[in-house]
């Protein structure tokens, strides 16, 4: 008997605590009629409240548009209705628990479908690092390939990158390259694949240039032992790719062949390489198509970072090496600005190149 009671005291201490959860206070009124005490229930609205809070924020902190990263344009009104329905709840002395609770829901649920109106970028799933240099040099793809601003080997100077005016004039909103100043990247074998598409915008300078003005560096992932992506001294785009071809490995060194690229101009530039087939674009336009480039991009035989703005990580250079692999003295660099430097794991087509450019061409 003993258990019982005590059982029936917790299931009504329990009701209760549920109860007071919802209920923010009781209290009384007469009744006008008999004087008789009426409670009065006051419902709690403070998850409403920060729900309305959190949907506001979303609201006021994206923009609709046509981009990658903006809404589909007419996007918000849904949500912008569901929140001001809880509004008038929230201000309703009158509204019920049921009606404050199916309010959460509902702006829940706008909050879940104004998510699903966001612009992806370019084969998203595909986009392994997006270093926009916008005020720093974390990636923007979502996979946390972070870069670190890095002074170039004392060979070529020292340099730091620095920040600088972008394309469209925006202060702090790319980097200025020079001297070897360079972004490293952690090694990681998705930045290694089998095919793949590297997007930068890109305007060369030759201010103070006196080192290797034939290999102006833009990203490379071990020099020619792995690829490397450059400008060469006719100014025209230059890709190298290491590849490997059934039992048999090969250095390709392609250019764009007919373009011919102008100093303190700003391009997009675009290489894309798979097996058998190599692109270069310029300003979203296919230039040069090679299909003498059978195999695939060879794995590094060392974890070796991901540069952009030189040809290795500076600690990697040598002044003496038989080899030539780690020589500074080969080394190449950027003299110029970069920007928006994306690197995918697939050889994207031509009609997404032509997209990635006309979104960035404008603000």
């Amino acid at each position: 008997m003993t258990k019982r009671i005590f059982s029936l005291k917790s299931i009504a201490a329990v009701a209760c605590c549920s109860f007071l959860l919802v209920i923010s206070f009781i209290s009384c009124k007469k009744d006008n009629n008999t004087g008789t005490p009426v409670p009065v229930v006051v419902i709690d609205k403070a998850a409403l409240i920060a729900k309305v809070a959190e949907a506001q924020a979303l609201l006021d902190g994206t923009v609709e548009g046509t981009r990658p990263g903006e809404y589909v344009i007419g996007s918000k009104s849904a949500l912008q209705s569901a929140v001001d329905a809880a509004k008038a709840i929230i201000s309703d002395a009158n509204a019920t628990l049921s009606t404050v609770t199916n309010a959460i829901a509902q702006v829940q649920a706008a909050i879940d479908i104004y998510k699903t109106n966001l612009i992806a970028e370019i084969a998203a799933e595909n986009l392994i690092g997006f270093w926009k240099m916008n005020g720093n040099a974390n990636d923007s793809s979502g996979k946390a390939h972070n870069g670190t601003v890095t002074a170039g080997h004392p060979y070529f100077g020292s340099g730091i990158p620095t920040l600088t005016n972008d394309r469209f004039g925006r202060a702090n909103m790319c980097y200025h390259f020079d001297h070897g100043g360079n972004i490293e990247v952690p090694y990681t074998s998705a930045l290694n694949p089998q095919e793949m598409t590297i997007s930068v915008w890109c305007k060369k300078d030759t201010a103070g240039r006196l080192l290797n003005s034939d290999t102006y560096t833009m990203v490379s992932l071990d020099r020619w032992l792995g690829y490397k992506y450059q400008w060469q001294s006719a100014n025209k785009l230059f890709f190298t790719v290491h590849a490997i071809n059934g039992a048999d490995t090969t250095f390709y060194d392609r250019d764009d062949e007919v373009a011919v690229l102008d100093n303190e101009v700003w391009y997009h530039a675009v290489v894309t390489f798979k097996p058998g087939e190599e692109d270069f674009y310029v300003n979203g336009d296919l230039v040069k198509t090679w299909t003498d480039v059978p195999g695939s991009p060879i794995t590094v035989s060392s974890a070796i970072n991901f540069v952009i703005g030189q040809d290795l990580p500076t600690g990697y250079y040598l002044t003496t090496d038989p080899s030539g692999s780690r020589l500074v003295d080969y080394g190449g660099f950027w003299t110029g600005d970069l920007d928006d430097v994306m690197f995918y794991n697939v050889a994207l087509s031509a009609a997404q190149v032509k997209s990635i450019y006309d979104n960035q061409n404008t603000l």
